[in-house]
């Protein structure tokens, strides 16, 4: 098993479906040696999940709670044929991370054109960094012409360990996914899609499936927390930004 730092899909009670707070998944997290997680929660055309204004208020969580990083994002729903999301740009600024995702009540499964058209909107997008569980057999998907957007447009691709025992039928999929990441050499991501705290982290299933078809370390983000850091950056993300600190210098200007 590989030693995985970070883990960059993981959901709170906020989402309507998800069973702990940031708090809880913080301390499982700090039990589990992470050095840092994503709060990706649910974009709000998906039923059950926050409003805007939850994304807006990121900015009172710190960067860093019980020696553990937490970069605050979302998993943005795909809701059309274009590949639209329903990132609530007004906000987008409180947002360190996003993904995109298919859900069947924010997209229903049509053609195989259609559905691979939606998502190659998604990776046109510059705002998204990284296409979240492809491997859904709900889901008909051009892979080939997915993977090749990706590598053009610089967009992880996420290989979900929640999938394998979710999204039956996966497995095949997600095996071929992993395997042409390798050839392109597009960089992969790994979530849990944590919706209750003791799954944060484990990977033991896309762990697998990696040796499997041989997939090299220097091209998983969460071996290294700097690799997505650097990436995130280098799309421009401002990173870990605490509002107290302007507080603070003003009462320094002042004394």
């Amino acid at each position: 098993m590989r030693k995985y730092v970070l883990d960059a899909h993981t959901h709170t009670i906020a989402c309507g479906h998800a069973y702990n707070t940031i708090t809880e998944l913080i301390d499982a997290a700090a039990q589990k040696n992470l050095e840092m997680i994503c709060i990706t929660e649910h974009g709000p055309a998906l039923p059950g999940a926050p409003t805007p204004l939850f994304f807006a208020n990121y900015r009172v969580i710190p960067g860093k709670i019980n020696n553990v990083k937490l970069l605050k994002g979302i998993e943005s729903n795909i809701i059309d044929a274009d590949g639209n999301t329903d990132i609530p740009m007004t906000f987008i600024d409180s947002l360190e991370i996003i993904s995109a995702s298919l859900h069947t009540p924010t997209f229903i499964p049509q053609t195989k054109a259609i559905n691979t058209g939606a998502v190659l909107g998604a990776i046109a997008n510059p705002q998204v960094d990284f296409i979240c569980h492809l491997g859904n057999p709900t889901y008909e998907l051009d892979y080939e012409a997915i993977l090749q957007a990706a590598k053009k447009h610089n967009t992880l691709i996420e290989i979900n360990n929640g999938s394998f025992f979710i999204r039956k039928g996966s497995k095949s999929n997600c095996e071929w996914i992993a395997n042409r990441c390798k050839e392109l050499e597009i960089p992969i991501i790994i979530g849990s899609d944590t919706h209750f705290a003791s799954d944060i982290g484990d990977f033991p299933y896309v762990d697998k499936v990696l040796d499997t078809v041989g997939f090299p370390d220097e091209l998983i983000m969460n071996l290294d927390t700097k690799r997505l850091l650097d990436y995130l950056e280098s799309k421009g993300r401002v990173l870990f930004a605490d509002p107290r600190e302007y507080a603070q210098e003003l009462f320094l200007i002042n004394d």
